[in-house]
């Protein structure tokens, strides 16, 4: 038994005087984001005086993961472990959906996914973009794509009341986390202003 402890006390100190295994080295932090949107409270009367239910939206699968998203070139993107979202980005942007539209007063209420009650509205969304675009050193981008449907609860002759696809593109200063954090949120909020333009004018066009 004497014998084994002493092989193994030798092997771990022929480890430490080789470099192999560097205990004074920290470990590498992770660091964690939110995309940030910040609508305007609005004084004017909802554009809608019925209800609308935001039940949800989906995040496609090459980006539904924690980490921040990276595209290399044309077939090739990469995932950041050391930096992530703080929360799953289909909780993270449905949960900012809700806000853009209570905030913006676009129907007299907006109803979370986890809300049991009716509303003749509904809403989904389909996230088909959500990375740091690094094809161009020179020009790094935030990209971020979501399609969205609105829906007649009361009305199933006529289900689908209004269909939306936005894509943004955000230039931003440098390839960092923080940088690409920044921009995907900024092309976030402008995705949400489109899609609240469009149901802001629902059933008054012809």
């Amino acid at each position: 038994m004497k014998r084994l402890l002493g092989s193994l006390s030798f092997s771990i100190l022929l480890l430490l005087s080789a470099g192999c295994v560097d205990l004074s080295r920290p470990a590498l932090a992770k660091h964690y984001y939110l995309l940030e949107t910040s609508p305007k409270l609005s004084d004017a009367p909802p554009a809608h005086a019925s209800a609308i239910r935001v039940t949800g939206v989906e995040v496609a699968a090459p980006f539904s993961e924690k980490s921040l998203v990276y595209r290399l070139d044309q077939d090739r993107y990469e995932s950041d472990f050391y930096n992530e979202y703080f929360v799953p980005p289909r909780a993270m942007i449905t949960s900012k959906f809700v806000e853009w539209l209570s905030v913006r007063r676009v129907f007299a209420t907006t109803l979370p996914p986890s809300s049991t009650l009716d509303a003749p509205y509904a809403i989904e969304g389909q996230v088909t973009a959500l990375y740091g675009d690094m094809r161009d050193k020179a020009k790094t981008a935030a990209v971020f794509g979501m399609q969205v449907f609105v829906t007649d609860s009361y009305n199933p002759e006529k289900n689908i009341v209004l269909q939306r696809t936005c894509a943004e593109q955000v230039q931003v200063p440098d390839h960092s986390a923080d940088a690409i954090s920044k921009g995907l949120g900024q092309a976030l909020q402008q995705c949400f202003a489109q899609i609240e333009a469009d149901l802001r004018a629902l059933n008054r066009n012809p």
